[in-house]
This record gives C-alpha cells, sequence and structure tokens, in this order.
C-alpha cells in the first residue's frame, strides 16, 4: 500500500512541473514589474527590492493622507466662496432677464 502511495505521489509530481515553471515565470514577471514601478528597484536585489517596496508602499500612502489633509482644508475653505460665486451668477441672471422684461 506504501508502494501505491508513493508512485502516485510520483506521478502526480509530474504533473506539477508545469505548474511550478509557471508560477516561476509569473513570479519572474512580478518581480520585474516591481523593479520597474519601485525608485531603486532596477539595481536592487530581490530581498532588497521587497523592502524598497513596503518602504514605497508606506511613502506612498503617507503621501495619499497629506493630499487629503490639504484636499480637506482646501475644499472646506474653497467651497464657500465657489458657491458665492454661484449664487451670484443665479441673481445677476435674475437680474438681467428682469432688465430684458
Amino acid at each position: 500500500m506504501e508502494e501505491g502511495r508513493r508512485r502516485r505521489r510520483g506521478a502526480g509530481g509530474a504533473s506539477r512541473r508545469p505548474t511550478s515553471r509557471a508560477a516561476g515565470a509569473a513570479l519572474r514577471r512580478k518581480v520585474r514589474e516591481l523593479r520597474r514601478l519601485v525608485p531603486g528597484g532596477e539595481e536592487a536585489p530581490a530581498g532588497a527590492l521587497l523592502v524598497r517596496t513596503a518602504d514605497y508602499i508606506l511613502r506612498l500612502r503617507a503621501r495619499v493622507e497629506l493630499l487629503r489633509a490639504v484636499a480637506a482644508v482646501y475644499g472646506a475653505v474653497g467651497a464657500a466662496p465657489l458657491q458665492q460665486v454661484a449664487a451670484g451668477a443665479d441673481d445677476a441672471g435674475a437680474g438681467h432677464d428682469a432688465c430684458a422684461a
């Protein structure tokens, strides 16, 4: 019975080989893409590339938070004048129609 199990594993291993190659090719493709996306990744070895990628993601998150904060400040401050301008345009348009009548 042990012999039969071993044979099945051996036969299964042969069928997994192309999958391993495909997985290896996919991994190489992803590493190549990371090297292209991460600043300084072109010359970094794979282990260092992963560290650089993690650092880069943290820096990008910090930038997003900063830009959201800036947008919130300018959005709150800038929203009132834009609304006033729009209201003024409506008033001016109504006055123009009144003059024309």
